[in-house]
């Protein structure tokens, strides 16, 4: 078990070491492992100059990436935060580091699920739905997947198809995923559309989702009271004016809304939101 920093970098450059030739290193690291410091790509490129490399934060809602990652994505300095406060990339001297939080860090972390193929889908949706069977659940709410809403839809094709032929023993209720202002609208219209599409028996789609805010782990979930040891609050990715246009819309539409909120300012957000719109 690696308790600091050194021993971390350290375990991860003699795995990459005994095991050469692969096109992404992935490793998972909890935040306390840094005692304060920080890890930085320059580190990641000295233990791995010729790959990419991606080392999970263990609450799953940050990484930290060498610069082979960043320019596959095309991420530079003059790249904006999709939300500042809340989903950011943090930089030094106005330099990314490597570390990123929440919307900012999750199309990297998830970009392989864009190369799955169909028929890996299907034996995972499968195995899915073996154990449901098994284990008796009847119906499911899915809460989407951040920034790949396009996977999502493939998913949801897959299990429609399955519906349609009589084989979907599960009730599955999806939704579409809003993460930052930027995409507000795009995700309105496409919940229309899923919610269009995706009408048979077993499979429905109705439910916009949206991440607010983040995690107490990482101190991103926007809090009324500061956090101690930092002094700041959080931020929430939409304001209650903003709340209240989506919460107006979907009601117009008949549609419903799923929202992630962990820390009590971004319920009170929401709350406001809801007073606004009413």
């Amino acid at each position: 078990m690696c308790s600091t920093k050194k021993e971390c970098l350290a375990f991860m450059a003699d795995w990459i070491r005994k095991n050469p030739g692969l096109k992404r290193y992935r490793f998972m690291m909890e935040r306390t492992c840094l005692a304060g410091e920080d890890l930085t790509k320059e580190e990641l490129d000295a233990i791995c100059p010729d790959a990419e490399m991606l080392v999970l934060e263990g609450e799953v809602h940050s990484n930290w990436v060498n610069s082979r990652i960043l320019a596959a994505h095309g991420f530079t300095d003059a790249t904006p935060d999709p939300v500042p406060g809340l989903a950011y990339f943090v930089r030094k001297d106005g330099h990314l580091t490597g570390n990123s939080f929440e919307t900012a860090s999750w199309p990297m972390l998830f970009d392989g699920i864009n190369e799955l193929t169909d028929e890996q889908i299907s034996q995972a949706v499968l195995r899915w739905l073996d154990s449901s069977i098994q284990y008796g659940v009847s119906g499911v709410f899915d809460a989407g997947f951040p920034e790949h809403n396009g996977m999502n839809e493939r998913i949801y094709e897959y299990l429609q198809a399955l519906d349609k032929q009589g084989k979907l023993p599960v009730y599955v209720d999806g939704c579409y995923v809003l993460t930052q202002p930027a995409k507000m609208r795009e995700a309105l219209e496409g919940v229309k559309r899923f919610r269009e599409k995706f009408n048979t028996e077993h499979m429905k789609v109705h439910t916009l989702k949206i991440f607010m805010d983040g995690t107490l782990k990482i101190e991103t979930a926007a809090m009324v009271t500061p956090y101690v040891d930092t002094g700041v609050t959080g931020a929430t990715a939409f304001n209650a004016q903003q709340m209240a246009q989506i919460l107006k819309e979907l009601n117009d539409e008949g549609l419903d809304l799923h929202v992630h909120t962990v820390g009590e300012a971004s319920s009170r957000v929401v709350l406001d939101g809801v007073e606004l719109a009413r």
